[in-house]
């Protein structure tokens, strides 16, 4: 099976934040667009921070205790992300994904420049798309055994049965 990676999976459209931006605005656009969170950006395109619906709930937080806060994505984004490089397995995103609670990874560049993302869902996406292929299996004409799942077919498929 040829190995999947970031660059083959990730969203290319899903948009970014200026660390300037509105938090009220940022978290419209969050909820507009239907988005778990989003890479906040310098001028140049590099990764500064990530604004998160935690993040946000912060801001709910303190406007509930304080009156209305006033602030800017930079007041709120979490500023240490982790991230993927474009050439990281399918694997090793799952093993991310496992062991960690956030349901987003930017994917960068070598010079930290947002060129994707990749959710916990865009992960689920391509392995179900990859569940019928039979070169998962070991061989073009092997079928998975009755029963058997993704985890067990992976496993195989990296010769740790």
């Amino acid at each position: 099976m040829p190995e999947q990676t970031a660059r083959e999976i990730m969203a290319r459209s899903e948009m970014t934040l200026s660390p300037e931006a509105n938090i009220y605005s940022a978290m419209k656009s969050l909820l507009k667009n239907r988005l778990l969170g989003a890479p906040v950006v310098d001028a140049d395109g590099r990764l500064v921070g990530m604004l998160m619906e935690k993040d946000c709930l912060k801001v709910l937080a303190g406007e509930a205790f304080d009156g209305l806060p006033e602030g800017h994505v930079r007041d709120y984004m979490t500023r240490e992300v982790e991230t993927v490089s474009p050439t990281t397995s399918l694997y090793d995103i799952v093993q991310m994904f496992l062991g960690r609670t956030y349901r987003k990874l930017p994917v960068v560049d070598d010079q930290r420049r947002v060129i994707g993302q990749l959710s916990r869902r865009d992960v689920l996406r391509t392995i179900e798309s990859i569940r019928d292929n039979p070169y998962l299996y070991g061989t073009k004409d092997e079928r998975p055994p009755e029963g058997e799942g993704v985890d067990s077919a992976m496993r195989r498929a990296r010769g740790r049965r």
